[in-house]
This record gives C-alpha cells, sequence and structure tokens, in this order.
C-alpha cells in the first residue's frame, strides 16, 4: 500500500542522512494545485520556516515571493526551498534558486502530474514566444517531463504516494579545502608580488571563489583593497567572511569594512579611486572592453567569476579574455576551483539541475576531414528528445556568445516562428544559426506599431523597419532575423559561416522578404556580415550593458525589390556623418572605418577641391583646414583606406569626430600642441596622396 504521508518516518530518515552526507537533493511534489500548495505548506511548518525560502506569485503558499529578477535571488543561502511550478518554469529562476540551497538541504519542486506537462497551461510559456506566435505545446516542458521520470529522485505524488525515496550515500560528507586555500594563497601573492601578474580565478557554484576573495582580504588588512562587482548583493559571502576573519560585526547593506571597501564598475572607471589590489567578483557579467581599462589602470587585480550560468555568463568570455590576458600578460597566473565546500562531492541537486538545464553542456572541438558537410534544419520537436544534439547546440551557442542565459534553452525549444538551421559533418555539429521569423500582423496592430502606440513582444526587426520606415505595411510581410550564430572555435576563418547563411537565405527566400540581423557592433563582426551582402541600416544609440558595444542592425533583399534596403541604406549614410560628431564621437575608429567601407562615393565640388589645394600650399592651422577636409572625407571616404593607422586614427578623431585637440593629445599620447600639429600635417600629407590617386581616370 502507497504511502500517502508526505512526512513519513521514512522521510525523516532521509533528511537526516541527507545532512550526515552534506549533500543536497532535489524533491518533485506533482498532482492538482491546491493539493501541492497544501503538501508544500504543511511541509513548510515541519522544516524550520526561518531557513526556508518560498518562490511563487500565489498568497496561498505561505511566506512566498516572485523576484522579477535573478540577481534578487543570488547571494542569499537557505536551508530549504520551495519552487512553484505553477507560478511559471523559468530556467534562469530554477538555476539561481538551487544555488542558494545549503547542504542538507531540499529544493522543492511543485509541478503538475508529469504526463500533463507539456500541454499544461505553463503562465511563462508566452514569455518566450512572439505576439501572435503562441502555441500551447512546450517542448521544453516535454523534456522536463521525460527527464523527470528517468531521473532517481525523490517524488511524491498526489495519487501513487511516495514514487520512490533514494538512498543516500552511508558516508559521511567531507568538504574539502585544499583548493580554495591554494586560491586564497595566488590572491594574496598577486596582492603582494610584481606588478601586472593578473590572477583569473574560474569556479562553478558552490566552490567558495567570493568566500575565499573575503577571506584573503581580510589577510591583507595593510592593503588598500576596492572590490567590484556589477551586483553588490553577490559580495554578501565576501564581506561576511572578511568580517568573520578579522572578527568584526557585519551588517548586509554595509559597502566599506575595515580596509576593503566596494565600488560599482562604472563608478570604478570613471573616478579610478587609488588602490593597492582591485578585485572584480562576476567579471564575465562585466564588458571586457572595461576589463581591459581596469588592467590599464590597476597593476595588480584578480577576475573571479562563475563558469555555470546563474549569472548569464558566457563561455565566450572565457575565451576571449583570457586570449587576451595571455597575449598581454605573460605572467598572468590562473586557478580553477572545481571542489564545492558548501556541500560535498557528487551533490545530487547540482547533477539533477545541471541535466534539466543542460548547464554542462560542453561542445567539444573537432577537425573536419574530407567529408561532405551537410546544411540541415533542425526542428524543436527533434532537440527535445535528441538529448546529445541539443547539448551539442547548447554547448556551441554558450561557447561561441559572450553572454548566456539559463533562459536560452527554453527559448530554443519554445520560440514558436523560430527555425534552426545546422552544419554537420557525419552528426557532428560544426555551424548552428538560429532565426526569428518575424512579420505577418494584421494592418490594425501594424499602424498602431509603426506610429510608437504598441511595442508587442517580439518582432524586433520588423518593429523597426516599420519605424525607421514610418510604413506600417512591412508588419504585414515575413522578415527573417539571426538571433544567433555559431561556429566550431577550431573552423573559424573557414567561411563555414558564410555558407551557412547563404543556406539559411535559400530555404527563407519564398517565404520572406528581407533577412538581417542585430548584433554588438565591432569592425570583424561587421565585415562579416557587410561581406555577406548584408547593410547596415541602423547604429543603436545606447551601448549594451553587457558588451559595451552599440547595437548594429543589418539588411539584406530576399526579392528582387531592394528599394527599401536601398532606401534604409542611403538614409544611414546621410545620417551618420552628423551623428560622428555626436552620438557617436566615441566609437572606435576601426569600426568607424569599417562602417565608411560601405558608403557610395560623392562628386566633390570644383570650388571645394580648389579651396583644398590651395591652403595645403600655406602654412595652415587645424581649425581652418577642418570644414575642407571634413566634407571632403565625406564625399571620398575610401581615400582613407590605403593610409597608414595612424593616419586613420588622426583623421576619424580630429576630423570625423571633431575631437579637441587636447582630447587627442590625452587618447592619442601626444605630448603637446606642437607635436600634434606636426604629426597631424604629415598625415594630412599622406591621406593626400590617396585622395588624389582616387580622382584618377
Amino acid at each position: 500500500m502507497h504511502d500517502c504521508k508526505l512526512f513519513s518516518p521514512q522521510f525523516a530518515t532521509f533528511l537526516t542522512q541527507l545532512a550526515y552526507a552534506k549533500h543536497r537533493q532535489l524533491l518533485l511534489i506533482t498532482g492538482e494545485q491546491n493539493w501541492c500548495y497544501q503538501q508544500a505548506n504543511e511541509l513548510y511548518q515541519q522544516l524550520n520556516p526561518t531557513l526556508c525560502k518560498v518562490l511563487s506569485n500565489n498568497d496561498d503558499l505561505t511566506n512566498s515571493s516572485w523576484p522579477e529578477h535573478t540577481h534578487q535571488i543570488l547571494g542569499q543561502e537557505f536551508q530549504h526551498v520551495i519552487y512553484d511550478g505553477f507560478s511559471g518554469l523559468v530556467p534562469d529562476k530554477l538555476a539561481a534558486l538551487s544555488g542558494t540551497v545549503q547542504a542538507g538541504g531540499l529544493f522543492i519542486l511543485l509541478l503538475p502530474e508529469l504526463a500533463d506537462l507539456q500541454h499544461w497551461c505553463d503562465p511563462a510559456l508566452e514569455t518566450f514566444q512572439s505576439f501572435a506566435q503562441q502555441r500551447q505545446h512546450s517542448y521544453f516542458n516535454q523534456r522536463l517531463a521525460r527527464l523527470l521520470s528517468d531521473n532517481s529522485l525523490p517524488h511524491f505524488n498526489q495519487t501513487s504516494g511516495w514514487q520512490r525515496l533514494p538512498k543516500v550515500s552511508p558516508k559521511a560528507g567531507v568538504i574539502s579545502l585544499i583548493e580554495q586555500q591554494y586560491c586564497i594563497e595566488q590572491i594574496i601573492k598577486t596582492a603582494t608580488g610584481r606588478a601586472n601578474r593578473p590572477l583569473l580565478i574560474s569556479a562553478d557554484r558552490g566552490r567558495g571563489k567570493s568566500a575565499a576573495l573575503g577571506f584573503a582580504a581580510a589577510k591583507l588588512s595593510g592593503k588598500d583593497i576596492i572590490i567590484c562587482s556589477q551586483q553588490f548583493s553577490a559580495l554578501h559571502s565576501s564581506f561576511k567572511h572578511f568580517a568573520d576573519e578579522q572578527g568584526i560585526d557585519y551588517q548586509a547593506p554595509q559597502k566599506q569594512l575595515a580596509n576593503l571597501r566596494y565600488i560599482a564598475p562604472d563608478q570604478l572607471l570613471s573616478e579610478l579611486p587609488q588602490c593597492d589590489v582591485l578585485l572584480v567578483d562576476e567579471a564575465a557579467a562585466i564588458p571586457v572592453p572595461m576589463l581591459i581599462k581596469m588592467l590599464d589602470h590597476y597593476p595588480r587585480v584578480v577576475f573571479a567569476s562563475t563558469m555555470i550560468g546563474y549569472e548569464g555568463n558566457g563561455r565566450g568570455y572565457t575565451l576571449r579574455f583570457r586570449r587576451y590576458l595571455e597575449t598581454h600578460f605573460k605572467n598572468m597566473r590562473s586557478v580553477n576551483l572545481e571542489q564545492p565546500i558548501r556541500f560535498a562531492a557528487a551533490d545530487p541537486l547540482e547533477q539533477h539541475i545541471c541535466k534539466l538545464l543542460a548547464l554542462d553542456a560542453d561542445y567539444k572541438n573537432t577537425e573536419l576531414d574530407s567529408a561532405t558537410l551537410q546544411f540541415t534544419e533542425l526542428k524543436a520537436a527533434e532537440l527535445a528528445s535528441d538529448e546529445t544534439l541539443l547539448r551539442q547546440v547548447i554547448g556551441l551557442l554558450s561557447l561561441a556568445h559572450y553572454q548566456t542565459s539559463v533562459n536560452d534553452l527554453r527559448h530554443l525549444l519554445d520560440a514558436t516562428a523560430q527555425r534552426i538551421f545546422a552544419c554537420q559533418q557525419r552528426n557532428t555539429l560544426i555551424g548552428v544559426c538560429l532565426i526569428a521569423i518575424e512579420g505577418g500582423l494584421n494592418t490594425v496592430i501594424s499602424k498602431q506599431i509603426a506610429s510608437g502606440q504598441r511595442r508587442p513582444q517580439g518582432h524586433l526587426m520588423a518593429q523597426t523597419l516599420a519605424q525607421l520606415t514610418v510604413e506600417p505595411s512591412i508588419l504585414t510581410l515575413n522578415c527573417a532575423r539571426v538571433v544567433r550564430i555559431a561556429i566550431a572555435p577550431s573552423q573559424h576563418n573557414n567561411k563555414i559561416g558564410s555558407k551557412l547563411l547563404a543556406h539559411c537565405e535559400q530555404q527563407l527566400a519564398s517565404t520572406c522578404h528581407w533577412f538581417g540581423a542585430s548584433f554588438g557592433a565591432n569592425a570583424s563582426l561587421l565585415r562579416f556580415w557587410q561581406t555577406a551582402g548584408f547593410n547596415l541600416i541602423k547604429l543603436g544609440f545606447k551601448q549594451d550593458k553587457a558588451t559595451a558595444e552599440h547595437a548594429a542592425l543589418v539588411l539584406k533583399s530576399l526579392s528582387h525589390d531592394n528599394t527599401l534596403n536601398d532606401q534604409l541604406k542611403n538614409e544611414f549614410q546621410a545620417d551618420f556623418a552628423l551623428q560622428l560628431l555626436d552620438h557617436f564621437n566615441q566609437l572606435d575608429t576601426q569600426l568607424v572605418e569599417q562602417i565608411l567601407t560601405a558608403f557610395i562615393p560623392e562628386h566633390v565640388d570644383y570650388h571645394l577641391d580648389r579651396r583644398l589645394k590651395s591652403l595645403l600650399t600655406t602654412d595652415y592651422q587645424l581649425h581652418a583646414i577642418k570644414p575642407l577636409l571634413w566634407r571632403t572625407l565625406w564625399c571620398t571616404p575610401s581615400s582613407l583606406f590605403n593610409c597608414d593607422e595612424n593616419t586613420k586614427c588622426l583623421f576619424i578623431r580630429l576630423i570625423l569626430q571633431n575631437w579637441s585637440p587636447q582630447k587627442a593629445q590625452a587618447a592619442l599620447q601626444i605630448n603637446g600642441n606642437k607635436s600634434l600639429n606636426k604629426q597631424f600635417k604629415q598625415v594630412v600629407a599622406k591621406w593626400y596622396e590617396q585622395y588624389l590617386l582616387k580622382k584618377l581616370p
């Protein structure tokens, strides 16, 4: 006969064994919503309520809350947690909450019957789908139900009672601090040793990374230490362990204790306060250009980051930033924390969450042979049932992208009007391209969007096109936007990305009018898209917080009618000259040059040409020739392309972006006005040679 009591003697024994093993476990409670809530409330009272966290947007659950942002969950610890699946299955929240559970604790998940999960009305489903493109079937929930059914985890069901209560290891849990102690020693060595030898710490959750920063800071009592992170709440562990080690009181909101003080990354770089050592926690959440600026100013820096994605980190950070450190700092050091210290190794909860959310999906690089490349389309249903292929896709996407989110898994499986194209060789994934199909809206909604009255979820490119042209009919047609494209690192520069894009274009041509992409603009990425035949039609005015880059929108026509594409390309070219003087006057010079490569030259007025030639024969001043050079450059931007880098940089900064002489001297490390004027006249002479060559028939 089934045991239909949740808190049974066997369950109490199970909890005791779990605490002895220093493990954590996922407990599944399934059934009707009201019944699940009743079980959860009873269990909440049986466990210690003061050490229990309940995530739900339903007041029927005791002491429940539903934080809007993931960072509101991180940086805390609870003995047990309850996640109300009836409030919506949001992978980011699930992953973040699991990271707060202490050794011996439970992650209690409330869900409908597993057999009903894929067709269940999940409140979170619509947040992963675009307006007017919803469907009720969830492939994410279908996969979740399959994995939960296969897992050997404790499961209490309304109909069947306890379906299983797995055995816990009889051995006492052992927590090794050897790795963390070594990490602390390396932090101290970085702080007290030779300058310009940065330390890179990588760890999964629960490995004591933040605690190590606090312990090390406490042992450096004679040093002025700054610690920074995008979210101050993530540093609670660092400050707590710092205070414990030094024997002082700590209240959570405090941002300075003894010689340790918190400063946000943007404030740090704007004020550049002095310190002996800089500690950067969750560095993967900070744009790499900002990390590089920290290295430029501070000679002793420690960078620490979580590598399995609760904080929104992509493995692209690790590759990109490590590559920079190894290139510019030959004596850089790195520490990888693998052994957990908040719970014992082989923790069941960590294993379950990693498997359910594919957090440990790891792409294995491969070399191509002579076999033919195969270009195919992958369906969400196929990915939901083929775990090996799904993990290849997730692993490649997270490896290639700077920032990833746990929610990306659900977007991949449940975004409705999405097409997934892949390049494979012998069933090995080489490249993947996610494409969102946008538009196809009715005329009423289209008019409201074009006039700015509405901005429904999704359809990002279609809405932008309609607003740029003030033409509602664009939204009634279909267009395709590349959400993400990733190629195996070993196959970069082998034209596979271009071939995959060409295949996508061929498959989309019969159903879509336009093909485009939005991405963080840098010179190399823009060059890739321009080479593939896309035109830059918009550059966002605000820098992305994650990458410190402006969002670029590129477009090409899939029909014989290029009117829209040509119109937007020409309008961008006409506007960009003025925008460079204002919004984009800090834009990277290499990016400016790459943008200019696509600009159509114009005829240079005879009188302008004559004035420029005459002035160059005199001992001219910078302010006198600036207007002539500005107008001439915008007529013949290609005259810059064959110049040396110093010439390009001075022309772009001083002429096209209108930097003051003082600002240019400081940024380009030129000593004084005389040196600047001398260099400027030299580069003008070099540029004029190229300008004359461009005029030759």
